[in-house]
């Protein structure tokens, strides 16, 4: 059984309460890390603004996306002592986050219930409900 945990961040509130929950269950195993990984859509998320500002800059501003999404949660764990390493991805987000728990080997994926998306009204999110459908490995959910 793998000591890693994914955790998706999106810069949500639930996104973090999953991060400490990762944290405390991460100090539980032996080797116990975490892994990172916030997923944005290809260059959908700006609009059309990659025809007026072109491909390097679209480029540039999803990578400073990624930095500010991540960099709060990595302060976390770095406060923490866990152990970690962080992934940005482009796509289909639960797509995304599925893959890169298996490219990291992680036995399992902590996530919050709701994210920033379009239809975070709902009480359980489309991102959310494709994960666990997709996945063979366990989900823990954090409101």
């Amino acid at each position: 059984m793998s000591h890693t945990i994914l955790v998706p961040v999106d810069g949500s509130e639930s996104a973090m309460r999953a991060l400490h929950l990762a944290v405390e269950r991460a100090r539980e195993k032996p080797q116990g890390r975490v892994h990172l990984v916030t997923v944005h859509s290809p260059l959908r998320v700006y609009g059309e603004i990659q025809v007026y500002v072109g491909e390097k800059k679209a480029a540039d501003m999803a990578a400073q996306y990624n930095r500010e999404i991540l960099e709060p949660a990595e302060h976390v764990l770095r406060s923490s002592g866990v152990a970690f390493a962080s992934s940005t991805a482009e796509g289909d987000a639960a797509e995304q986050i599925v893959e890169c728990a298996k490219t990291v080997g992680a036995g399992e994926i902590i996530m919050g219930s709701r994210g920033l998306g379009r239809i975070a009204g709902l009480v359980m999110g489309s991102v959310t409900t494709k994960v666990i459908h997709l996945t063979q490995i366990p989900v823990t959910l954090v409101k």
